[in-house]
């Protein structure tokens, strides 16, 4: 039985974040009163277990009275994935015909977001909406260095950032990604729907949304405690939809163009994103004990891409360069195909720091359009090495 048929759901995922979550809420409700006043409209809020006063200050906040609120919170909530599976179905049961999500730690949000984050689908025009941010050159090393140039190189469709966190879903969309058995209930979330909606030939578009300012830039100080799991949980999910839809990207020929956006940037005059603050001495105390480390992938893997792996890093032990980490980046892939070793991950993360770090000094003193060139420079070294991936998975 339908709930209350609702034609928009905007969920916010959250867990302690009670210095946004009013100001996200409020740029929401602005957003739906401003361009989807005709629609009848619904916010879920899903609390994945905050310890502090996010709970309470969703719970107090008032909304336009045209407009459904839902606040949930459920014990059951482990994860990132969690809580986007429950405002799907959410969404589901109020049979919406579109959905948009917005993470809970933004501060630089405007109403607009909502408007561009939906109007594809509301015209018919797209399925999908992956957000477009100008970020900081240090910020977003998984994306940068993995999630971009991985999937780009797969599927032959350019998505700068498909783990971005503000993304718009047709219900169609919602319908695929909540029956598919690889629905990860962690920080994998971002990456899943964008591969499901790759792989399923769902029309894409991008909403350009501006500087991203979030708090999450905050915790990459000391990597272990924030990004490396991240990137565990992100790249698990990665590799496993890899192997998940390998019929669908192996046989595709992949062509990208460099994008215009870059050298437009040479000229950009707006907000600038705030330096992402990175100590890297706490990165180096992470990827010490290089000869332990290189034991461990001798015991898990044991065949000649392992030798081969330890080769490259030794040889580039002063920085992983692109062509060198691309080449890491597919054996690893290659690796946990056969093996299924939650140890390969964290192994690939020590290495991913190594890259990490290189892609910091590369990247020192340049302009914002100069890394997006670095970027782009990355991506082709995985379209270049794609035979590789080819011939060892």
């Amino acid at each position: 039985m339908v709930e209350t048929k609702r034609d928009v759901v905007v969920g916010i995922p959250t867990k302690n974040e009670e210095a946004t979550i009013l100001h996200v809420m409020d740029s929401v409700a602005l957003g739906l009163m401003e361009f989807f006043y005709d629609y009848d409209c619904a916010v879920v809020v899903v609390d994945g277990g905050s310890t502090d006063r996010t709970l309470e200050l969703a719970k107090s906040f008032r909304i336009p009275r045209t407009i459904v609120k839902k606040v949930i919170s459920d014990g059951n909530i482990k994860g990132k994935g969690d809580a986007i599976r429950v405002i799907l179905e959410q969404a589901k049961e109020m049979d919406a015909d579109m959905v948009a999500i917005l993470d809970s730690d933004l501060m630089s949000i405007k109403p607009f977001w909502v408007d561009r984050l939906l109007r594809p689908i509301v015209f018919g025009e797209a399925d999908y909406i992956f957000p477009r941010y100008i970020r900081d050159k240090h910020d977003g090393g998984i994306t940068k260095l993995v999630t971009y140039p991985l999937i780009t190189t797969l599927f032959g469709k350019e998505v700068r950032q498909p783990m971005g966190g503000e993304i718009g879903l047709s219900n169609e969309l919602v319908e695929k990604c909540l029956e598919s058995p690889l629905f990860p209930s962690d920080f994998g979330i971002d990456t899943f729907i964008t591969m499901v909606a790759l792989a399923n030939n769902f029309r894409t578009d991008r909403a350009l949304l501006g500087v991203k300012l979030h708090e999450s830039t905050l915790k990459y100080a000391i990597p272990k405690k924030h990004l490396l799991p991240m990137f565990y949980q992100v790249v698990r999910s990665l590799f496993e939809l890899m192997e998940h839809y390998e019929r669908v990207w192996r046989p595709r020929s992949v062509l990208i163009r460099a994008p215009r956006m870059h050298k437009r940037l040479v000229r950009y005059k707006g907000i600038l994103p705030s330096p992402v603050k990175i100590d890297l001495n706490e990165f180096w105390k992470e990827v010490e004990n290089l000869n332990t480390r290189f034991d461990e992938l001798r015991k898990i893997i044991g065949d000649e891409h392992t030798d081969k792996v330890i080769d490259l890093v030794k040889k580039k032990q002063e920085g992983l360069d692109k062509y060198c980490w691309a080449e890491i980046v597919y054996m690893f892939a290659a690796a946990y195909k056969k093996k299924k070793d939650k140890r390969l991950i964290e192994l690939f993360g020590w290495l991913w720091l190594l890259r990490y770090i290189e892609w910091i000094h590369e990247t020192e003193g340049l302009s914002l359009a100069r890394a997006e060139d670095k970027c782009f420079e990355q991506l082709l070294a995985f379209m270049v090495k794609r035979d590789l991936l080819l011939e060892i998975y």
